[in-house]
């Protein structure tokens, strides 16, 4: 009776490398869920956390030496409907305070703001998607579909606000403002109810493109489509925005 032949052993499958910071950088523009297919397998969050800090510093670095604060201040304070309630005896004063006050709010922010930003979200995204989408999610893997998407869109965000600034020549214009892709477009804030005003401020492209590149990373992460993880995200923000307009109509 002839031996079987042998069953040749197979060969060990090769992991995907996790690819390059840039490489991953690009894809997320014109491949996120390719990107996120290499990231969400070996997490790494530092490098665009770190990215985005930088962005925050030069953006403030830029704008603070280029902003009035005194007439930055009265013009919010103006659009705020508080400067008519402040005495004309402690207005000068209150713009001394703010002149002192500001840069250093400015740098705190800067350092600061994005990473709580990003951690506060990942771990709002990462209790919605282990809890409503029973997803093998890990806080790592949230840091870092969150970090990616916040530099991704900070990398084209942050220099396109520093050309309107410049075009403009007046950089004493709201930040949050200045890079108006939403619906204030069409209505002039002057003549505009601060709730309608506050809700076509959040309607903005770059919101639903951060929406669209988180979904597409909890996607990945989850194993689901992007279409079916888009509501785990759009659902939070709707929230945040509907808070938004009713903070703006009560006060």
């Amino acid at each position: 009776m002839s031996e079987a032949p042998p069953v040749p052993t197979p060969e060990p499958v090769t992991p995907e490398k996790p690819g390059g910071f840039l490489q991953n950088l690009i894809d997320l523009y014109f491949a996120p869920r390719e990107a996120f297919g290499r990231i969400v397998p070996n997490p790494t969050f530092i490098l665009p956390l770190l990215g985005h800090v930088i962005l925050s510093l030069v953006f403030t670095g830029i704008w603070l030496n280029k902003v009035e604060v005194r007439e930055f201040m009265k013009t919010q304070l103006q659009e705020q409907g508080q400067w008519d309630r402040i005495p004309a005896e402690q207005r000068e004063n209150l713009l001394d305070q703010q002149e002192k006050f500001m840069p250093i709010m400015g740098w705190v922010g800067a350092v600061l703001g994005g990473p709580i930003t990003v951690v506060v979200v990942a771990g709002v995204l990462l209790f919605i998607f282990r809890f409503f989408y029973a997803g093998a999610v890990g806080f790592k893997q949230s840091m870092a579909i969150t970090s990616w998407s916040f530099f991704a869109l900070a990398l084209v965000a942050t220099p396109l606000m520093l050309t309107v600034f410049a075009l403009k020549g007046d950089w004493n214009l709201n930040p949050q403002e200045v890079l108006q892709a939403n619906l204030s477009l069409l209505l002039d804030k002057a003549e505009t109810a601060k709730p309608l005003w506050a809700l076509a401020t959040s309607l903005d492209l770059f919101s639903f493109w951060l929406i669209f590149l988180l979904a597409a990373g909890f996607g990945v992460a989850c194993k689901k489509a992007t279409g079916s993880t888009l509501w785990g995200v759009a659902i939070p923000w709707a929230v945040i925005v509907a808070i938004k307009v009713g903070w703006n109509a009560i006060f």
